[in-house]
């Protein structure tokens, strides 16, 4: 395990770098208790903070070599250090290499910063270099330089080589090698209905995943117990790293989980990224970082609740926590630091139960990179949108639920779970389908175009999952609103509040359209066998409603159709939904959504091995390990935590500001707080690690239940 700083130099002219000297950074891991430094050798600039023969060291470290001082320093101190190198990024090398930029297919440099449409002409400072070039090389000898200072690892900043053509390269060294290896021109018009296109789409996928390989075997060839660290940013760049990840992790001994988008997301999100990352990666070591600052505002802290619970979430979804700060927070208000070395104290009594340890699987969704690039196309996230409805879903629930990457379906690595979730999971190879319909006694819930494509994106005429099912495709009822009329009781749908559930919403943007593509579309089919319908769809009475202005409100209820919404088959556990119920959840909470996904969930599943019931927000990770059972609770209750986003794209017209993100200050401490363990585990006692305060037992014939009568952080 480890407890992570990373310190970045983040400003043009370094101006603080003759304040900062090595001693002064592993002073402050140390006084943090942090045990491992991640710190720049060479930044974006292009600059590199150590003696280089092949890139300018900052002016302003004079005679000083800060990698060595730090590295010296740390070993001292027991402390690891891992240098970060190979930002694609590199402003002075482009300035002598300008061939070696990506460029797009009008022959412009493709640049990492992006300007306002009013400044559009604004010069742009960050060119990204090409991976098809001697860039690669130009890598590799930086890793030759950093790996004499006698490093613990080697740290790749994202390539950000991306394969969609509004960002892709066009330059002369990637037009060569494609046409050396397909003897064709790269395409330069999108068509995803083609196979071709879709190749070179998944080329582009493995020029990142070939210089990773190449970077990696180069390390292990001087050093093999060097690790090679690559940031995904499993939430940036439209999810497309995650699939670099997950095609890439044979050669990724550490994946690094950049979270820059914590302050944006719901509470829970650096854990989940943490498992998505252990997913796609297959459960390779996952740093996951929390910011010293918020959203973007780097130079200031955010509130001490946000830092102490983002660092715990990477902790207890089984990731390591890495706190970032910038030089310029470090120099102006070393308070920075204060938040974290109680909650890193905390970890390091912690991480003795977290060696070993075996999570407590239940439902496991299925996280398809396949299906967000085939299904989703150029808006993957409305794929995404459907992973994640259920992931919350479930997790606010208080259930144990984790990702499930494609590679675990192609070779059954799925055994753990009771219950899969393919939200939306259009593209599917032949040996997942296998996989899942082997294994009889694991439920299955399946939404919208699950199946309908084969793995390389090529639409079919059926569902694969038809037999698991019991039901036939036959084509999209294709309205931008729609109802779901709930006309039978059954465990699936107990308790949903309304009868009558709209399937669509009006869109947030509202510019070029009313409703988001495709949302409020479901599947015709037919029910086989002794499947079960538990809805009908119903049928908008026209294209919008006018309740509202202009058109954002639904239309009524024209009519209920005799066309399937619900299906459930007792004999394989398996629930359909013809419509997007995750991806609806996603973009509106709504009750009902979150209602039928728990329901499905457990009638399909069966009853969890551990469960968590409470009023308010907590996050529930469980484990085992030797006889114990783990469980670790995150309240995200919190006094004050607001996004604030208009209805319209447009600032005007409103009484204020459209746009607010607030964080919270404190958490609401909970009351009656219970953990539900099936008869599975015998439970002697229960106590807490930390406070050693032990918590009352009540058992029954089925359940065990630990009572926490006060739940702070």
């Amino acid at each position: 395990m480890a407890r992570i700083l990373q310190f970045n130099f983040e400003d043009r002219l370094t101006q603080y770098i003759p304040l900062i000297t090595g001693k002064s950074i592993v002073d402050a891991a140390i006084n943090i208790h942090a045990d491992t430094i991640v710190i720049f050798a060479r930044d974006a600039w292009g600059r590199t903070y150590y003696e280089s023969n092949i890139a300018r060291k900052t002016e302003k470290l004079g005679q000083r070599d800060l990698l060595k001082e730090i590295v010296s320093e740390a070993k001292k101190q027991g402390l690891k250090v891992y240098v970060m190198i190979g930002h694609t990024t590199n402003p002075e090398l482009y300035s002598i290499h300008p061939d070696w930029a990506q460029r797009d297919k009008h022959g412009n440099v493709i640049t990492m910063d992006t300007n306002p449409i009013d400044l559009r002409d604004a010069p742009l400072r960050w060119p990204l270099m090409c991976l098809n070039s001697p860039f690669v090389e130009h890598v590799m000898s930086e890793v030759e330089e950093v790996m004499r200072y006698n490093v613990d690892g080697v740290f790749l900043d994202s390539f950000r080589y991306m394969p969609d053509l509004e960002r892709a390269c066009f330059c002369k060294y990637c037009r060569e090698r494609f046409k050396s290896e397909y003897d064709i021109e790269l395409p330069i018009v999108e068509d995803w209905d083609n196979l071709f296109f879709r190749k070179s789409f998944m080329w582009r996928y493995m020029v990142n995943v070939n210089a990773i390989r190449k970077i990696h075997e180069y390390i292990k060839s001087r050093d093999k117990d060097i690790p090679l660290i690559y940031n995904s940013h499993p939430a940036g760049w439209k999810g497309r790293a995650n699939r670099i990840i997950e095609l890439a992790r044979a050669y990724i001994d550490i994946v690094f989980a950049e979270c820059s988008e914590a302050d944006y997301q719901p509470p829970g999100f650096i854990a989940e990224m943490v498992k998505l990352s252990l997913a796609t990666s297959n459960f390779k070591t996952v740093w996951a970082s929390r910011n010293s600052f918020h959203s973007c505002l780097t130079t200031i802290s955010t509130t001490p609740i946000v830092v102490r619970q983002g660092i715990r979430e990477a902790f207890i979804a089984g990731g390591e926590p890495l706190y970032l700060i910038f030089s310029s927070a470090f120099i102006q208000d070393k308070r920075v630091l204060d938040n974290v070395a109680d909650v890193f104290k905390e970890i390091e009594k912690l991480e003795e139960y977290m060696t070993d340890c075996k999570r407590i699987r239940y439902a496991g969704v299925v996280f398809s990179n396949r299906s967000r690039d085939w299904g989703g196309r150029n808006n993957p996230e409305h794929i995404t949108d459907c992973f994640r409805g259920f992931y919350y879903a479930l997790l606010w629930s208080g259930l144990p639920v984790d990702y499930i990457a494609d590679w675990q379906l192609d070779e059954g690595k799925i055994d753990d779970y009771r219950v899969i979730i393919l939200a939306n999971t259009q593209s599917m190879s032949k040996k997942s389908i296998t996989n899942i319909e082997r294994r009889k006694e694991t439920g299955v819930i399946a939404t919208y175009l699950a199946s309908i494509m084969d793995e390389d994106g090529s639409l079919l005429e059926e569902f694969q999952l038809q037999s698991l099912l019991n039901i036939e495709f036959n084509g999209i009822i294709k309205h931008n609103w729609s109802y779901i009329y709930v006309n039978n009781r059954h465990p699936v749908t107990n308790g949903v509040l309304n009868q009558l559930l709209l399937c669509g919403d009006f869109d947030r943007e509202f510019v070029t359209r009313r409703t988001p593509p495709n949302l409020g579309w479901q599947t015709r089919i037919k029910v086989l066998n002794d499947a079960k319908v538990l809805g009908l769809i119903g049928e908008p009475i026209s294209e919008f409603g006018y309740e509202y202005e202009n058109g954002r409100s639904p239309p009524l209820l024209g009519s209920i159709t005799n066309d399937p919404a619900i299906v459930v088959n007792s004999d394989h556990k398996s629930v359909y939904f013809t419509g997007q119920i995750g991806r609806l959840y996603w973009r509106t909470g709504l009750l009902d959504y979150e209602k039928l996904i728990l329901n499905s969930t457990l009638w399909a599943g069966g009853t969890p091995p551990i469960r968590l019931t409470f009023n308010g927000l907590v996050e529930m990770e469980a484990y085992m390990r030797n006889g114990q059972v783990l469980v670790h609770l995150l309240n995200h209750t919190y006094d004050r935590r607001i996004i604030l986003r208009g209805n319209m794209g447009l600032q005007r017209g409103w009484s204020s500001t459209v746009e607010s993100l607030m964080p919270p200050r404190n958490i609401v401490p909970l009351s009656d707080v219970r953990i539900i363990l099936s008869d599975e585990f015998e439970v002697s006692k229960a106590y807490s690690p930390i406070t050693n305060r032990k918590y009352n037992l009540r058992r029954s014939d089925k359940t065990t239940v630990v009572d926490i009568d006060k739940l702070h952080e």
